[in-house]
């Protein structure tokens, strides 16, 4: 199982379709507060009181990027009214593995969430919302430069469609994530899109099942709501923005690496095929099929 370290975190990328899963694990806690609030930090803290998993945004973007074809698949249901909307059924296929989840693409679904999972405790993770667009532009000013929007991110996305990398639909389900959450202008709309998330919460959601919770707050009213004991570690305060914006990085350099392997692999089947032909006279069609097939492994 091949790891990459981004930050502070460790991730083993793995390749497992959710298509085949089913839920193993009761789904607890739903963290549904906005990306840049302490949304990982929170589930860092669930790791510790005995939550497992506790899936992040990251996991669908670094550790297991075909997750991204049930989210997108999802995204476009909801959003697009393209295919049916995820019931319990399709959630514990996705998320079965997991006990909490939190963070983009799963915020986007909240309602549909807290309807499927109406057994599990709902956090909102908050913080100063002038606090959380500072940190939120600083994340989008890094992903949305010239280089990254018309150059690396179509480069890769075209280079991961013709040769099925597993990480092909990682920018789009993201993208696309963005844009159903902020629309267009996520600068000018980003304040009220924020009131506007906790506030739907806060009417969905009875207050005997709700935490709004910000992170500076500690263990102690964390642990109250979910019944559990104090630990003696202090609360994590991770995914700072040094970290987040490794992260990126790191997942554009899995997309480059990935394509990179598999039009190494590429060239060396066409020149072992180019020599069979030359050598042994054997018909092209048959050898190209089988190396169409090998380089959609």
């Amino acid at each position: 199982m091949p790891t990459i370290k981004a930050g502070n975190g460790v991730f083993h990328v793995t390749d497992i379709d959710r298509e085949e899963c089913s839920r193993i694990v009761p789904m607890r806690v739903l963290s549904l507060g906005l990306t840049r609030t302490g949304s990982e930090s929170l589930m860092d803290a669930l790791r510790i009181l005995g939550y497992h998993e506790a899936y992040h945004g990251y996991q669908a973007m670094i550790s297991n990027p075909r997750d991204c074809e049930m989210w997108l698949k999802a995204l476009r249901a909801k959003y697009d009214g393209v295919g049916q909307r995820f019931g319990r059924e399709e959630w514990d296929k996705l998320l079965g593995h997991c006990q909490a989840v939190s963070d983009i693409p799963a915020i986007c679904f909240a309602e549909d969430l807290i309807q499927a999972y109406p057994e599990a405790k709902v956090i909102v993770t908050v913080r100063d919302v002038d606090e959380w667009y500072e940190s939120m532009m600083t994340l989008v000013t890094a992903i949305d430069t010239p280089l990254n929007k018309y150059l690396l991110v179509p480069l890769i996305s075209i280079t991961n469609t013709l040769l099925h990398s597993r990480f092909r639909l990682v920018p789009e389900t993201f993208l696309k994530a963005g844009l159903c959450l902020y629309g267009e202008d996520i600068r000018t709309i980003a304040r009220e899109t924020y009131r506007s998330h906790v506030s739907r919460i806060q009417a969905l959601v009875p207050k005997d099942r709700l935490l709004l919770y910000h992170v500076k707050e500690g263990w102690e009213p964390l642990c109250a709501f979910l019944g559990q004991p104090v630990p003696a570690v202090p609360v994590p305060n991770g995914n700072s923005k040094a970290d987040m914006l490794a992260r990126h990085r790191a997942c554009m350099r899995l997309n480059l690496r990935e394509c990179g392997w598999k039009v190494v692999r590429g060239l060396v089947l066409v020149g072992v095929v180019g020599w069979v032909v030359r050598r042994e006279g054997v018909r092209w069609r048959g050898l190209w099929d089988g190396l169409l097939g090998a380089l959609r492994l």
